[in-house]
């Protein structure tokens, strides 16, 4: 039996595609070109935990993880004092990530865990125009806790942010990771956690691009009424950095 030409052309290219698909895969969970030098080296010595390890295998994001691992490690070498927090768990794989890079540290989680606040979607454009009040509340507490797998340091705050950050308004952060997607949470994330930084310390807001604008807005509004500059970072969905000075 022969099969038809445009029939070998058809299974052809679906092999292709099939095989492109597999390195691409492959290199996103085992290429070593992703892990700098340092990591390798860190891995080598082995001062990087098992946990740690899987993590950096399953994570897609490559360079947010590595700058993740980065200043982590800056904030230890520098002897940076200070709790972690995080605004925008959802289901908590960042969190996870941030949690195994420095488990001695307190880290503070918030999350409404309900989903978003309508008065936050009303004036926004771009990607977040689209959102509903039902984006992002298919999350739970109790499983965000199991995903991390974590100890002791970790506190829950759920409900509104700022409203529900009285109770830590006395504590210093190393380091606060802001995913918020929307303006009123990224403007009230800076502005609570950026006078309890610690010098040194560091504040990362993800999603800062074009999708974005209501982020870029609070972030550039922000950065214009303090003397550090943005740094950015060129993972997938674009991260800023703001890092506060030590003389200050």
């Amino acid at each position: 039996m022969h099969f038809p030409v445009f029939q070998l052309i058809n299974y052809s290219l679906i092999l292709v595609v099939l095989i492109l698909f597999i390195r691409y895969l492959w290199s996103v969970f085992f290429d070593l070109n992703y892990q700098p030098v340092d990591w390798r080296y860190a891995l080598k010595l082995g001062m990087v935990s098992d946990a740690l390890r899987k993590l950096e295998k399953q994570y897609p994001d490559k360079v947010r993880f590595f700058n993740w691992w980065f200043q982590v490690e800056r904030l230890k070498h520098e002897g940076i004092p200070g709790d972690f927090a995080e605004v925008g768990i959802y289901k908590g794989e960042s969190a996870k990530i941030l949690h195994h890079l420095d488990p001695d540290r307190i880290f503070h989680l918030f999350d409404t865990f309900s989903g978003f606040q309508s008065k936050d979607l009303a004036e926004e454009t771009g990607k977040a125009a689209t959102y509903t009040t039902d984006n992002f509340s298919d999350t739970q507490i109790y499983k965000v806790l199991d995903l991390i797998g974590g100890n002791r340091n970790i506190r829950v705050y759920p409900g509104y942010f700022p409203d529900t950050a009285k109770a830590i308004s006395e504590r210093r952060f190393a380091l606060v990771n802001l995913d918020v997607d929307l303006y009123n949470p990224t403007k009230a994330g800076l502005e609570f956690f950026y006078p309890r930084l610690s010098p040194g310390g560091v504040i990362l807001i993800h999603d800062y691009n074009h999708l974005w604008p209501g982020v870029l807005k609070a972030v550039d509004s922000f950065a214009a009424s303090i003397p550090e500059n943005l740094i950015r970072i060129p993972d997938m969905d674009g991260t800023v950095l703001i890092i506060r000075n030590k003389g200050l």
